[in-house]
């Protein structure tokens, strides 16, 4: 008696799984030779068939046709009739000849003597999220067709490269792979406390997209417009980094001759004072061309002070803060008082972290604070107590 409650539970509980299936998958049954026993509704309303259009027909009419006439097809259904279990995602027709996507599995039934009487699959209609990932991967293509791309751990070490960007750099895949980023830029950068910073930001999550300057396997000096992409798993932790980037390099050297045509003025603003704005970018060559005009016009107008105002400069970094330097520098050594104006907090911070020593040489926020200065040092003939006109001295 107690064995035929037991085995009566047991069926009824095969019976309670099978509806909760029901319920959420869409299920056919098939004879062993793939002809259509039965379906649920859910499988009827993925394919938009009535239960009397399908059944006694062959699974083949789900199928390309091309697919249901192959070897591979014929081979599927012997399988299935020995009583091995398929489970995949499958490409299927509905009746309107879309295609349908199910991750299914085929599952033969087996009587009690283990022999396979009939096949049930269950399917969960996957179409529309197979359609996001082609379109997804399909747009990853393009952008390697048109992009440089590279990827790294959250560390800079490179995890790979497409054939854009070693071809701008001008490296094989395996002599980038498992090294760190920093082989892409100036040393000098390399080990600054702003290069550090770049990193941090990324192992945050945080995007960072700008013009950047590095240098490929000859040494030569390249431009990107580029964008680092944190990308994140799915407990939103970043995983990797990913870079988009664009070979600017020619038309930043263009900018780069367009401003060296337009030159920085040198110009008498009193007796004595010179004014030298710096607008956009400065590089080696540029630097020489203004402090060669800066050193020709203190020695022609005897100029005992020199406002060098840099607020209009566009990046600051290691380089460029060297390059500043050596002009207001260069400008002390012929005995000419020079005050640097348009020291934002992040140049203040990149000249600090540096370390570089600035000896007499003046700095202001503003350039009305470095002109306050001058005309009261023209006025008095005495240089003034720096915190009253609030320029800093480093």
């Amino acid at each position: 008696m107690k064995a035929v409650q037991k085995e009566t539970m047991a069926s009824d509980d095969l019976m309670a799984i099978y509806q909760a299936l029901d319920r959420v998958q869409a299920i056919i049954e098939f004879d062993l030779d793939g002809t259509v026993l039965s379906a649920n509704q859910n499988f009827l309303d993925i394919f938009g068939y009535q239960l009397d259009e399908i059944a006694g027909k062959h699974h083949r009419m789900f199928c390309d046709p091309d697919y249901a006439e192959s070897d591979a097809y014929a081979e599927f259904w012997q399988k299935l009739g020995r009583g091995e279990l398929h489970c995949e995602e499958f490409r299927r027709r509905g009746k309107d000849g879309q295609q349908i996507w199910l991750r299914a599995s085929y599952n033969p039934v087996l009587d009690k003597n283990g022999k396979p009487v009939r096949v049930v699959k269950f399917a969960t209609d996957v179409t529309a999220s197979k359609l996001q990932i082609a379109e997804f991967e399909g747009k990853v293509r393009a952008i390697e067709r048109a992009q440089a791309v590279i990827e790294f751990e959250l560390d800079g070490t490179v995890i790979t490269a497409n054939d854009n960007f070693l071809s701008i750099f001008g490296y094989s895949r395996d002599e980038v792979v498992g090294k760190h980023h920093r082989m892409f830029c100036d040393p000098g950068y390399a080990e600054s406390p702003e290069y550090t910073r770049l990193w941090q930001k990324l192992g945050r999550g945080e995007y960072v997209a700008d013009e950047f300057k590095r240098i490929s396997k000859d040494g030569a000096e390249i431009w990107l417009q580029a964008s680092y992409n944190p990308i994140f798993d799915m407990n939103g932790k970043p995983f990797k980094i990913v870079k988009f980037a664009a070979d600017i390099t020619d038309e930043v050297q263009k900018r780069s001759l367009a401003m060296l045509e337009m030159s920085t003025p040198v110009t008498k603003i009193w007796d004595g004072v010179l004014f030298a704005p710096i607008v956009g970018i400065v590089d080696s060559k540029r630097s020489v061309d203004i402090m060669n005009k800066a050193l020709s016009s203190i020695a022609d107008t005897r100029a005992s002070t020199l406002l060098l105002d840099i607020g209009g400069v566009a990046v600051v970094d290691t380089a460029v803060a060297n390059h500043l330097i050596k002009i207001a520098k260069a400008a002390v050594l012929m005995g000419c008082r020079t005050i640097i104006s348009g020291i934002s907090p992040a140049i203040a911070q990149t000249i600090a972290e540096l370390g570089i020593e600035l000896g007499s040489i003046q700095t202001t926020s503003t350039i009305e604070t470095a002109l306050k200065f001058a005309c009261c040092r023209m006025q008095s003939g005495q240089t003034p107590t720096i915190p009253d006109l609030g320029a800093t001295v480093l």
